[in-house]
């Protein structure tokens, strides 16, 4: 039942998201975990941990094949460290749940077991995604399955996605008890809290829009150039990827739109001053005053550099430049004096991004994320924090696009949305593109395998949520909960008689 659960989990909350499934996911491990031992939930774990892993870390071998033109040896590698970290993981929190569990002879020890394993969750949850900031396989969260209503995400800009993995593990438990001990009428309870989630995940929705819409529309326009990742830029295929390039921006100029956004390292060389193919787009864009969003790399030393978006005006000056700050441990930057070998450069590092501040356009602050950096929410609040009115992401799915991380990614830049109330225009190369307004609508998603040129219209705003301003006040309460059952375990530990 835990390998099953394991399986039907990794399903609905990273291939293929579904919100209603989510709330019945964990129950077949819950139901496992009932009355056993600290042991067998430690067992139990461990199984559904490894049934996660090994379908969601699968795409590390054809990864590391496409990335570092080997083998795969690199992929499978990983793949098995990956997979033992996160079945002891996910050992450990059912084992710390099974020692703090209160016995079904206490009157209420079903509400309070249910308390505590959400608990437990959210703040394994917590503590893993601070640890593993720049390895973003491992952002395993509950709550993702509640990513895939617009609805059921609003909680996100109260409580952010600790909210939400607290209120799906909740369910699942009361759910996994109530069949264990056939107390049917006990269901009305999690169908109630149900319920009771998507009104207020209604009547959230409803109030945001007259808070975040008094500003003046920008027009940003999406230059995908949807390149495969592996295609080098040499003599061969130079001159007609330049020729691409340059037509999208003939395209998106005939729309006139304020900002031009590209992908991630949408020019594949170092920042020049005088270099010939950002002057040529300049030069094109110029007619309908531009301010172009480049992706670029910029010059550190030798063989580092850094992954860069440059504020370009459209009288060529640079306005700002944001450089990426969460970089991907083995990919982008060594870990432990390991790095993976990139297939399509000299051996080059990047340099981590020394500030997280929104690049100042003529149009309001616009907040810059770069890729993985979708997946981290200090990354987006940071910039939320500091004055952005909108966001940006600039990303690069190539690597793979053919797998459930593509979308899991643009759930992730959904997630970003509500958590700071703020729209965000995204432009993934070979990945999804579009804009998700601060509500948690979609106005546009878009995937091609051609390059592309699209119009969306974001809305500035200075609305501040809670998730932004404290993102972990939810996290600090679940652990005041986990303090308590302590003590409480403590005072009621038996004391031998004479």
């Amino acid at each position: 039942m835990a390998l099953a659960s394991g399986l039907f989990t990794f399903t609905v909350l990273l291939a293929y998201i579904n919100f209603l499934a989510g709330w019945v996911c964990f129950v077949p491990l819950f139901m496992v975990m009932q009355n056993r031992p600290p042991k067998e939930c430690f067992k139990a774990g461990l199984i559904f941990g490894l049934a996660i892993a090994i379908p969601s870390f699968y795409w590390m071998i054809a990864g590391a094949q496409k990335f570092t033109g080997s083998d795969g040896m690199y992929g499978y590698i990983v793949l098995i460290i990956s997979s033992i970290i996160l079945s002891l993981y996910f050992g450990s929190i059912n084992y710390c749940f099974g020692i703090l569990r209160i016995k079904n002879s206490f009157r209420f020890s079903f509400m309070f077991n249910a308390l505590l394993v959400a608990c437990v969750y959210v703040t394994g949850e917590a503590m893993l995604m601070y640890l593993s900031k720049y390895l973003p396989w491992f952002g395993f969260h509950s709550g993702n399955s509640l990513m895939d209503s617009v609805y059921t995400i609003q909680s996100a800009a109260v409580f952010g996605i600790h909210g939400m993995s607290f209120i799906i593990v909740f369910v699942n438990y009361l759910i996994a008890g109530s069949i264990v001990n056939k107390q049917w009428l006990r269901l009305s309870i999690p169908a109630g809290v149900i319920i009771i989630y998507l009104l207020a995940g209604y009547f959230m929705y409803q109030d945001i829009e007259s808070k975040t819409s008094s500003a003046k529309p920008v027009n940003v326009a999406i230059l995908n150039g949807n390149i495969p990742s592996e295609v080098r830029w040499d003599d061969s295929n130079g001159k007609q990827l330049v020729e691409n390039l340059l037509n999208l921006d003939r395209e998106a100029t005939a729309l006139k739109p304020d900002i031009a956004l590209w992908n991630e390292s949408a020019v594949p060389w170092t920042y020049r001053t005088n270099d010939d193919l950002v002057n040529e787009i300049l030069k094109i864009s110029a007619p309908a005053h531009i301010t172009h969003m480049l992706g670029i790399n910029s010059d550190y030393r030798e063989n580092e550099v850094y992954n860069s978006v440059y504020e370009l005006l459209p009288n060529g000056k640079i306005a700002g430049r944001y450089d990426k700050r969460i970089l991907l441990a083995f990919i982008e930057q060594p870990f432990a004096g390991l790095i993976f070998p990139f297939l399509s450069t000299g051996g080059y590092v990047v340099k981590s991004g020394e500030n997280n501040h929104p690049l100042n356009t003529p149009y309001g602050n616009a907040g810059i994320m770069i890729c993985n950096e979708s997946s981290v929410p200090d990354a987006a609040s940071g910039m939320a924090n500091n004055g952005a009115r909108f966001l940006l992401n600039l990303s690069n799915d190539g690597w793979f696009s053919s797998t459930y991380i593509a979308d899991l990614h643009f759930y992730n830049v959904r997630m970003r949305a509500v958590e700071t109330r703020k729209d965000i225009a995204f432009n993934s190369n070979e990945g999804f593109s579009g804009l998700i307004k601060a509500s948690g609508e979609i106005i546009m998603k878009e995937r091609s395998n051609d390059p592309f040129v699209k119009m969306v219209t974001v809305q500035p705003n200075n609305y501040t949520s809670l998730a932004s301003s404290n993102p972990m006040i939810f996290v600090y309460c679940c652990a005041v909960f986990i303090a308590f059952m302590i003590a409480l375990k403590l005072i009621k530990k038996p004391v031998r008689k004479n």
